[in-house]
């Protein structure tokens, strides 16, 4: 598998875990020293951060929600892949939906794809018309 389809697949992985709720399985695909600077300015760093930042997002605001995230890959270097694209979360109950963006960068370490840096963002809802 190549580079690019080897992150999309780990990207997979993470949207899986989200909309399951596994904040375990989510922050598993970073690094032991990545960063996750959330979509509300909240700045985790350390996979146990990170996955503690998932658990209170998933299991508290988030809860049952689903997230669509198609990225798409540009490799950067043998070791660099930057991963962003439109993000869509579709709360819990049928609510409206909440677009935003993510990018991640994920670095290639002992033959292994791991995200460093996390930086998923939420548009505001726009003015009313």
């Amino acid at each position: 598998m190549d580079d690019a389809a080897e992150v999309l697949r780990m990207e997979h992985e993470f949207i899986t875990a989200w909309n399951r709720g596994d904040a375990h399985a989510a922050a598993a695909v970073y690094a032991e020293d990545g960063v996750r600077v959330g979509a509300f300015g909240d700045v985790s760093q350390g996979r146990k951060e990170i996955e503690a930042a998932y658990a209170k997002l998933l299991h508290g605001m988030m809860k049952g929600a689903t997230a669509d995230w198609q990225p798409s890959v540009r490799v950067l270097s043998a070791d660099v892949v930057l991963a962003e694209g439109p993000l869509v979360i579709h709360p819990a109950g049928g609510g409206s939906a909440i677009r935003g963006y993510a990018v991640d960068i994920w670095k290639k370490s002992g033959g292994r794809w791991q995200l460093l840096e996390g930086h998923p963002k939420l548009f505001p809802p726009p003015p009313p018309g």
